[in-house]
């Protein structure tokens, strides 16, 4: 009996251990989930749909633009992004680098190419803070070269 014991409780530690790893992403991981957001976004985009990049943003979020402005919150960055989804846009973003520092903060450096309907493309770099929100990753705060015209 104490064995079955045993095993029940080993069982379920296991179960347990395995739960919370699922959760957790390497920096390779955490980069290739990352990527599969932009593919969802870049999607959506050429559908005119701005929902997507929206959800993607933690509610306090802050863009700081190429121009030295900032987009401060939801508000501001849906206006922005129902333009961008207005104008047929399709932006490929690439991360190069993600680093975690914790459990909830990552950094990802990256490049993008835009192309406008068209054929003028614009490629820049960009810096995002991400920040885990529940069991989410969403952008907290970014900075991009951008020169969209």
């Amino acid at each position: 009996m104490t064995n079955l014991k045993l095993l029940i409780l080993f069982s379920f530690y296991l179960f347990i251990t395995s739960c919370e790893s699922n959760s957790k992403f390497t920096d390779e991981e955490l980069k290739n989930h990352i990527a599969e957001k932009y593919e969802l976004m870049s999607s959506s985009l050429q559908r005119g749909e701005s929902d997507y990049i929206i959800n993607l943003h933690t509610d306090d979020a802050i863009l700081f633009k190429a121009d030295g402005t900032e987009l401060k919150g939801i508000a501001d960055l849906s206006e922005l992004y129902k333009q961008v989804a207005a104008s047929g846009v399709d932006i490929k973003s690439k991360p190069i680098t993600v680093e975690l520092f914790s459990d909830d903060i990552a950094f990802e450096v990256g490049t993008f190419v835009a192309t406008m309907k068209d054929g003028q493309t614009n490629s820049a770099k960009y810096m995002i803070i991400w920040k885990r929100v529940g069991k989410d990753w969403k952008i907290y705060k970014s900075i991009d070269q951008a020169k969209l015209k």
